[in-house]
């Protein structure tokens, strides 16, 4: 089957409802999402999608998009991505062990995502108390990498989470490592 991958611009109304009703267009035609962003500001949406769909349904999806234009949803633009010249993704292991603080596993996501990592896993583990009474977390996070990673600016980001965090970081570039 060919596919085809689009980056997707939306704009329109903050409509929850019909924008969910949008995605699931895409899944019926046998869509795949590969990223997204999306951004709500003074009641207006603005989507960033990569999707791949197979060719057959190009013609059908220009059509519900028109329809979905109608209610308030627009697709502004539809760029076709070539395969062959973007990047192609490595994976990041990143294994953290630390002082636990309320709402780290927040700031890592947040750190990851700001580095073009799109994340798989996020497990953090309750290890308890410490020899000297700290609360203590240990994590294994797997994800994708959008874009080449900075690893000092990653690591010295990571770093000024938490005092004493320990930190084991490594890039994979082969594809076929992290399948199970």
């Amino acid at each position: 089957m060919i596919m085809v991958t689009w980056l997707l611009t939306v704009a329109g109304k903050d409509q929850p409802q019909l924008l969910q009703k949008f995605c699931e267009s895409i899944a019926l035609m046998e869509g795949v999402f590969l990223d997204s962003q999306q951004a709500v500001m003074a009641g207006r949406l603005t989507a960033l999608y990569k999707v791949c769909i197979p060719a057959k349904h190009i013609a059908f999806a220009r059509s519900v998009f028109s329809e979905f234009a109608r209610q308030g949803v627009e697709v502004v633009t539809i760029d076709e991505l070539d395969e062959d010249t973007e990047y192609s993704p490595s994976y990041l292991v990143l294994d953290l062990q630390g002082k636990y603080r309320f709402g780290i596993d927040h700031d890592i996501r947040m750190i990851l995502e700001s580095h073009g990592a799109d994340t798989e896993h996020l497990n953090q583990y309750y290890l308890g108390d410490s020899l000297v009474g700290e609360h203590q977390f240990s994590t294994r996070i797997r994800a994708v990498l959008s874009r080449p990673v900075s690893e000092p600016d990653l690591l010295g980001a990571l770093y000024r989470l938490t005092p004493g965090l320990k930190i084991r970081l490594s890039v994979v570039e082969d594809t076929s490592v992290l399948v199970s």
